[in-house]
């Protein structure tokens, strides 16, 4: 589940600001009795969430709302549903977890994203699938780094994509298997006089698309919901060739690298690079984007984009008290159309969050992440999982 708002939410904000503060600092002044209370709360949640400490669950399902106000939308509502479990209950295997996201809004749109990320016993085999089903608008702002705000746009398009990966441990923590992706974008509608409309930019009227390759990771995580220790590297490609169900002819790749260090007691400090490059005739929605929940938080998914994208942040957990934490983050990022660009206009990001510990056993958090980019940009986010 995710709810982002972005520039035009000011109120909210603020009220979200407030919030956040008064939640965090509301353990510290309540009195020793009130401290009491406020434990067996906390104990009765994790009652319900997890089951009685005789008979704890092993598997969890959630049934969480999805609601955001913006100008494009209008009111949005929806529902995610998630269920976790192991498929072999030891001390190795890690969780899986089945996900359904659906939302409508008032402007009667519509999306669906099932996903799922299961680890086989003893995590021989990791299957990575998701679908998404799209009747949606978006924002559109053009091609490069330097893309203008007066050229934003809002324009509608429906999507079917669908991606599968299934890879094997081959030695201990290294996973290398094939993937596939398939995506139908189709019925893209602007305004009159659209500069995006009557534009060359690859894909802008819709395009099919199939591509296959290979995903290679390397993954000693302690954990991979909230890492405390270890590293994760991954190394994906994929190859788009003309075809009857496919047709434009490029190459892309993507680079993942994440590292976690333990400073004290449970604060950690997250480090991650990330890049993707692509090659030839890239349709416009298969380029690198800057701007999401997980990375650049606090810019709009897409306000910039480019034939590649590079990304750094660094991010510091620290436990603030009981199941409840805090972030600060920040990093630096960039969209170009090729490796000199790249060191242009490099654009920053920072910003802070709140956690709370939804499921102890599995460290799963809530969050609630506020972020800022340049002019003034900025973007908040509420969903469950760490950024990275």
């Amino acid at each position: 589940m995710v709810v982002c708002f972005h520039n035009t939410l000011t109120t909210l904000r603020k009220l979200i600001a407030s919030a956040f503060f008064v939640f965090l600092l509301t353990p510290y002044g309540v009195s020793a009795q009130g401290k009491n209370k406020l434990e067996r709360l906390v104990e009765g949640f994790y009652r319900i969430m997890e089951g009685d400490s005789a008979k704890p669950k092993t598997k969890y399902f959630f049934t969480l709302p999805i609601w955001a106000v913006t100008p494009e939308t209008g009111l949005k509502v929806g529902v995610s549903l998630g269920y976790m479990f192991r498929t072999s209950y030891d001390s190795i295997t890690r969780p899986s977890m089945v996900r359904l996201n659906t939302s409508y809004t008032q402007m009667r749109q519509f999306n669906i994203r099932p996903s799922a990320d299961i680890f086989f016993k003893h995590n021989e085999y990791n299957f990575k699938a998701q679908y998404v089903y799209n009747d949606f608008n978006e924002y559109y702002w053009g091609i490069g780094n330097t893309a203008p705000d007066s050229a934003k746009e809002l324009y509608d398009f429906q999507q079917h994509k669908l991606n599968v990966r299934l890879t094997k441990q081959i030695v201990r923590n290294l996973y290398l298997g094939p993937q596939i992706l398939y995506e139908k974008l189709y019925d893209t509608r602007f305004v009159t006089n659209s500069p995006a409309d009557a534009s060359t930019v690859s894909g802008i009227h819709g395009y099919d698309l199939f591509g296959f390759g290979l995903a290679l990771a390397f993954d000693n995580r302690d954990h991979i919901y909230f890492p405390k220790k270890g590293a994760y590297l991954e190394i994906s490609n994929y190859y788009y060739i003309n075809s009857r169900i496919s047709d434009h002819n490029f190459h892309g790749i993507t680079v993942d690298v994440r590292k976690f260090f333990t400073l004290w007691k449970d604060n950690v400090l997250a480090v991650q690079g990330f890049g993707t490059f692509n090659y030839k005739d890239v349709p416009y929605r298969q380029m690198g984007v800057m701007g999401n929940e997980m990375i650049m938080r606090g810019y709009y998914n897409g306000r910039y984009r480019d034939n590649h994208f590079v990304s750094v942040q660094t991010e510091l957990r620290k436990t603030i008290w009981g199941p409840v934490g805090m972030v600060v983050f920040g990093g630096i990022g960039n969209v170009g159309k090729d490796g000199p660009d790249l060191l242009k206009n490099i654009k920053p990001n920072y910003g802070f969050g709140l956690r709370a510990t939804a499921i102890r056993r599995e460290h799963i958090n809530a969050r609630l992440d506020i972020g800022f980019g340049e002019k003034k940009i900025r973007g908040v986010y509420i969903t469950l999982s760490e950024a990275f």
